[in-house]
């Protein structure tokens, strides 16, 4: 991602939504399933833009203040798999909702929520979906670590694809990134 940096500010950059790779093209983060294979097959369907959308819309090295910032859009009813991440990480809730955040909690824009390095989490998105963004600091990639999920988890995922894949298909931006280009 390219900051544009002749603002006749030095110190100051701006960073373009239009410019951000995709998640998965941009090498900031990879997936470790160790022993859960079994989530291997639904969890790349889940992962592709027909069922959710992830942009890195930062990343600098260590020298450049080492933050970075993944936009993340999952569609309607998204079921996001128990994991955990190398990193700690830090997340806000944009727009939508997340109905069963660790089976316990609703969480709506302005939610956020913070995720020691190691640690299990998972949650569904809501009816109109969520986007959220992802905080990650003083690293130069983040592993998505997937560990046991139950295994009406999967079988819930696997639903969730068979149930509303014609409609995440017609959905190819989330709110953010339509709002720009309508705007």
């Amino acid at each position: 991602m390219t900051a544009e940096t002749d603002l006749g500010h030095p110190g100051v950059r701006v960073y373009r939504a239009s410019d951000a790779p995709a998640l998965h093209e941009s090498g900031a983060t990879r997936s470790d399933f160790g022993s859960n294979t079994e989530l291997l097959d639904v969890a790349t369907k889940l992962a592709s833009s027909d069922c959710s959308i992830s942009k890195l819309l930062l990343h600098q090295t260590r020298e450049e203040g080492g933050l970075s910032i993944v936009y993340l859009f999952f569609k309607p009813d998204f079921p996001l798999f128990r994991h955990a991440h190398d990193v700690d990480s830090l997340y806000v809730v944009i727009s939508g909702s997340i109905v069963d955040f660790m089976g316990q909690a609703r969480l709506c824009p302005g939610d956020i929520w913070s995720v020691k390095a190691g640690t299990t989490y998972w949650y569904t998105a809501g009816p109109s979906g969520v986007e959220v963004l992802e905080l990650f600091r003083d690293a130069d990639t983040a592993t998505i670590i997937y560990t046991a999920n139950p295994p009406e988890r999967l079988e819930e995922a696997k639903e969730a694809v068979r149930a509303n894949e014609p409609k995440w298909k017609s959905i190819t931006e989330g709110p953010l990134f339509s709002a720009r280009s309508n705007g």
